[in-house]
């Protein structure tokens, strides 16, 4: 594990969008194929019922939500919706380490698949990997895992910025070498100073790629209708 990548990402932009925690870079090979969202993406977190990491999430998305009022654009994240279902840290560590070699897991898939939602945000409690985001063009989804919060960085308390950092991939946006701001990734964000409270800023330039992909001119479609999860009882 790459104690230099402790910021906030890794992966560029939609490729397998990387995450904050630390990593590698994601291989050139692995091109952009989805970035832009035509519609309002529907978010559907997967998480026990207490898991702490759910609030940050909500934060997270309003902190987008604000961005994008402040940008003139009527572009959105969409309703968070929770769901008991889990995707197994194996899946998600096999999806990290896959190369053209490794083929993607087909539980995964199906987990991505069947989820009700847009943008899928895995809570797992796994926690040898790093959290990443990633699309799945076929199905015009994203899928966000977060690790666990028992190991470093997470301790640290930076868990809103982690989140904010990967909704950032899955909205579109890649990486910067600005280690004061949230999309920082890289060698430049070794010593990424983790605020305390709020969230880091975006840049100018990030701010004008988001109006281009999100103008105020166009209006989002409304966001896919989903069935709902049937009703899971938690053990114990």
């Amino acid at each position: 594990m790459n104690r230099r990548l402790l910021m906030l990402g890794v992966v560029s932009a939609v490729a397998a969008l990387s995450s904050p925690a630390q990593t590698q870079q994601v291989p050139a090979e692995r091109s952009p194929l989805w970035v832009e969202w035509k519609e309002i993406p529907s978010v559907v977190v997967m998480s026990t019922e207490d898991d702490s990491r759910r609030r940050a999430l909500h934060e997270a998305v309003d902190v987008w939500n604000t961005e994008f009022a402040m940008l003139g654009s009527p572009f959105r994240l969409g309703a968070i919706m929770h769901s008991l279902r889990a995707i197994s840290a194996d899946d998600l560590r096999a999806w990290k380490a896959r190369s053209r070699t490794n083929p993607v897991p087909p539980t995964l898939i199906a987990s991505v698949s069947e989820a009700n939602g847009d943008v899928i945000v895995a809570m797992s409690d796994g926690d040898d990997f790093d959290s990443f985001a990633s699309p799945f063009p076929s199905l015009r989804k994203a899928l966000i895992a977060i690790r666990s919060l028992q190991k470093y960085p997470f301790l640290l308390g930076i868990e809103r910025n982690v989140i904010a950092h990967e909704l950032g991939h899955a909205i579109g946006l890649g990486h910067n070498d600005d280690e004061a701001t949230l999309m920082c990734g890289g060698a430049r964000c070794w010593h990424w100073a983790f605020p305390k409270e709020g969230f880091l800023p975006l840049t100018s330039a990030e701010k004008a790629k988001l109006r281009e992909m999100y103008p105020p001119s166009r209006e989002p479609k409304p966001s896919r209708r989903w069935r709902g999860d049937p009703p899971v009882r938690i053990p114990g």
